[in-house]
């Protein structure tokens, strides 16, 4: 999708995205300042979490948009390449527990 308006998806990404910034500058902040290492590990499991959940919007806004224009336009074979290729190293897409829309990818809804 090449518009310059943000899709709400987009937007909902960007906002957790700029919450997850500031979340690391926090978790900076805890380490230069010698804090707890597992209350670090904790809030750096919270930012990974939200990373997580921020590709998991951007993947619905992707197949929402782009992907069903390739596939409108007779480009759907490169759109399905294209989206393997970029999701294959994401466990959290991919992985036993992935879940879209709260159910585990490859179970029945």
């Amino acid at each position: 999708m090449m518009s310059t308006e943000l899709t709400a998806k987009k937007r909902a990404a960007l906002n957790r995205l700029k919450t997850v910034r500031g979340h690391l500058d926090g978790i900076i902040r805890m380490v230069e300042s010698d804090a707890y290492c597992v209350e670090v590990m904790k809030q750096i499991s919270a930012v990974q979490s939200s990373l997580e959940r921020a590709n998991r919007v951007m993947l619905h806004n992707h197949l929402e948009t782009c992907f069903s224009s390739a596939v409108l336009n007779g480009d759907g074979q490169a759109a399905i390449e294209e989206l393997i290729d970029a999701v294959k190293f994401t466990p959290a897409l991919t992985g036993p527990q992935a879940q879209l829309n709260g159910t585990a990818v490859g179970e029945s809804h």
